[in-house]
């Protein structure tokens, strides 16, 4: 009955918790109050080690020694704050899916391991701008921590294990014409008309050839700044771009088609002029499915939900691409929420498979262990 009742005062605060972390609206490049509210969060519940580094990473520690394994989630969410709600089972709210209800599933997973680990260490990291340029990323990697196996929190759904991105290229063009009076537009090429025909090029250069999207090469206008007045034709416009693009495709043939096309209208127009600029560049990454850890998450899904996990490929990209292709360790994505919400208007997580997320989380790291020393 202790434990029992144990069980349900920890529930109660971990979802507390939860709720806690969704009022506190933390779009990219704005994580300063959720990264103080992660940091006594950490502190409260025994992590030790706990430190907050110049990009607003969050970091605590669990144990010592090998092996090492690294919880990964982000703080940051999308623009656009949403009304926090519980009702019917559910909590509601910006980042209830993406991916707040995936990192403090992790930070209440690892906190009850504070005083009885067995072996190795465990770092959760909660970092900034994974919806923005990964900065929070690239600035953990800089600490120069080596783990030897890491998960990261993105909504999967709790059966399913995310093992594969795709890689992600954000464009610029940007384009330049004499601009003239709107009532005499044969006098000069209008910038943003001028953008789009070349748009239309780059999507005639990467026909979708496959039927499975995450082996499709993408791409989509994420944003358009063009003209100044209502009399004016437009002299300037800027498009930015985003492209995704599979495992084993090489981002260079993207950009260099890209880069052709533009000197091509450079070369042709001589009133005009197009610039080309990379703003990121994040290559596809994809994990193994027989790795330690995939097997330790795996038959912890196994154990509490007695089904089989399903190993997915995402089109889109995250933290893992980064951290992956940088150390080359054994890695997973792994959290609870419908990925389909990630960034909706009607972002919510059911508090039931919250809660579950935690559990999968405790047994996985157990059985982490259990096969490393086996090993």
């Amino acid at each position: 009955m202790i434990k029992y009742s144990l069980v349900i005062v920890l529930s109660k605060q971990f979802v507390s918790l939860l709720e806690s972390a969704l009022r506190i609206y933390s779009p990219s490049d704005s994580e300063k109050d959720i990264s103080n509210f992660l940091f006594n969060t950490m502190k409260d519940l025994g992590f030790s080690n706990i430190r907050i580094d110049s990009a607003d990473n969050v970091i605590g520690e669990i144990g010592s020694g090998n092996p090492t394994l690294l919880l990964c989630g982000h703080m940051d969410t999308v623009p656009g704050e949403l009304d926090v709600k519980s009702n019917n089972g559910t909590l509601s709210g910006r980042g209830a899916v993406d991916a707040k209800s995936s990192l403090i599933s992790m930070i209440s997973a690892a906190s009850s391991f504070c005083n009885n680990l067995p072996l190795g260490r465990i770092i959760v990291a909660a970092v900034t701008n994974e919806e923005g340029n990964g900065s929070g990323i690239r600035e953990f990697l800089k600490s120069n921590i080596m783990p030897d196996f890491a998960i990261f929190g993105e909504p999967s759904g709790i059966e399913k294990i995310t093992i594969g991105y795709k890689g992600r290229l954000s464009l610029k063009i940007i384009c330049n014409t004499p601009s003239v009076h709107a009532s005499a537009p044969w006098m000069s090429k209008n910038a943003i008309e001028e953008l789009y025909l070349i748009w239309n090029d780059i999507k005639n250069n990467f026909p979708n050839e496959h039927s499975n999207h995450y082996k499709q090469v993408t791409a989509c206008i994420t944003k358009i700044i063009g003209g100044n007045a209502d009399n004016v034709m437009p002299g300037v416009c800027e498009l930015t771009c985003d492209v995704r693009f599979p495992y084993r495709y090489e981002s260079n043939k993207i950009l260099d088609k890209i880069q052709t096309i533009v000197n091509e209208n450079n070369n042709n127009n001589s009133d005009s002029s197009y610039l080309l600029e990379i703003l990121d560049s994040t290559p596809a990454f994809e994990a193994s499915k027989s790795s330690l850890i995939s097997r330790a998450l795996g038959r912890s899904i196994i154990h509490h939900l007695d089904i089989k996990p399903q190993f997915v490929h995402k089109t889109g990209t995250g933290d893992m691409n980064v951290l992956g292709n940088s150390l080359q360790i054994p890695v997973v994505t792994y959290g609870p929420g419908n990925p389909h919400l990630s960034h909706t208007s009607n972002e919510n997580i059911s508090i039931d498979e919250f809660l579950m997320s935690i559990e999968i989380y405790k047994t996985a790291i157990t059985n982490l262990i259990h096969l490393y020393g086996q090993n």
